[in-house]
């Protein structure tokens, strides 16, 4: 099915659609990328990460790079970008890094990350870690950006009222890879569905519960409407990744790297306040849409925490090698 998405799209690109717009920014001066993104601008909260590094990679470059946004699933559907971007139908991606789960299995550990930078930051011994992770993938690493340390954003939301883990058992949750450990852990039913299925699955009851960023629009898609209940406890500390085809990185000057890495530094700094800020401003808007949020007692929050860092770990033990593994968790103070 990756194949044939690719391929549909290479098909559109060269039959005059899109080739005119691709065509015409190749031929101005200087170098030009090509971006997609995971999630659509003015919708998902969280493209504004891409955006902005956008903006100021163009500023920084004054005219000898330029980086266009070309859309989103319209262009590539979602879960299929990452290969996409490994066989250069497109230059640069943002997205959630979870979705690299079947290129590069570890590749969203800093999903996991206790750092104010979730990588630490272009040139620390973490991002070096991950950039060689995915160069061994046909990717090149240029950044994680998530929010504040200590605010986790990855959530779960349910139909039932539910005050222990245990009540998650046999319950059909939506997920994205980040979360899938966990639900199967605690003998939940995970299901797979892009974000723009959610809604109607919520309202037919087709799935009784999901997992998603709040501070990632949550309210522009609408779910508040058919949504009863978040658990006020977060899973894990999500954030967006921004991806480069590795020969269209090798290929560039070194001071136009060096400009892209700039830019991501300048991103991840802004990046933390904006998302914990976007944050409440959500969970505010689902109070108002009537959902109710589930706080549990001390000893549940404990389990919940633990159970969710655990069947993460576990999973990143059988996926990566015992190398990385022993490495990803050194460099982030686990061990």
């Amino acid at each position: 099915m990756k194949l044939i998405a690719i391929r549909k799209f290479l098909i559109a690109l060269f039959s005059g659609t899109l080739l005119t717009t691709w065509m015409s920014v190749a031929s101005a001066e200087g170098i030009v990328l090509n971006m997609v993104g995971a999630w659509p601008p003015k919708i998902s909260s969280a493209a504004d990460v891409g955006i902005r590094f956008i903006e100021e990679v163009n500023k920084r470059a004054k005219g000898k790079l330029t980086i266009n946004f070309k859309g989103g699933k319209e262009v590539v559907p979602t879960f299929d970008q990452p290969e996409a971007l490994v066989r250069g139908v497109f230059d640069i991606w943002y997205g959630a890094p979870n979705y690299w789960a079947g290129i590069a299995p570890g590749g969203y550990v800093t999903e996991m990350s206790p750092y104010d930078i979730p990588d630490n930051g272009p040139g620390s011994e973490l991002f070096d870690f991950m950039v060689k992770m995915y160069e061994k993938k046909g990717a090149r690493y240029l950044g994680h950006f998530s929010g504040d340390v200590g605010t986790g954003n990855h959530f779960m939301y349910t139909q039932t009222e539910v005050s222990s883990i245990g009540d998650l058992k046999g319950m059909k949750i939506r997920v994205p890879p980040l979360t899938r450990f966990f639900v199967k852990s605690v003998g939940g039913e995970p299901v797979t569905l892009p974000p723009s299925e959610v809604y109607l699955a919520l309202e037919r009851g087709t799935v009784e519960g999901f997992t998603w960023p709040y501070y990632d629009g949550f309210t522009s898609f609408g779910w508040q409407e058919v949504s009863k209940y978040v658990i006020g406890h977060p899973l894990y500390r999500d954030g967006i990744s921004i991806m480069m085809n590795l020969d269209k990185w090798n290929s560039l000057p070194a001071d136009t790297q060096q400009i892209m890495l700039e830019s991501v530094a300048t991103i991840q700094e802004w990046s933390r306040g904006w998302i914990s800020a976007y944050q409440n401003t959500q969970l505010a808007g689902m109070i108002k849409g009537g959902m109710k949020v589930i706080h549990f007692s001390e000893d549940e929050a404990k389990s919940w925490n633990d159970v969710s860092n655990s069947a993460l770990w576990a999973h990143f033990k059988s996926a990566m090698s015992a190398e990385d593994y022993s490495t990803a968790r050194r460099l982030m103070g686990y061990d």
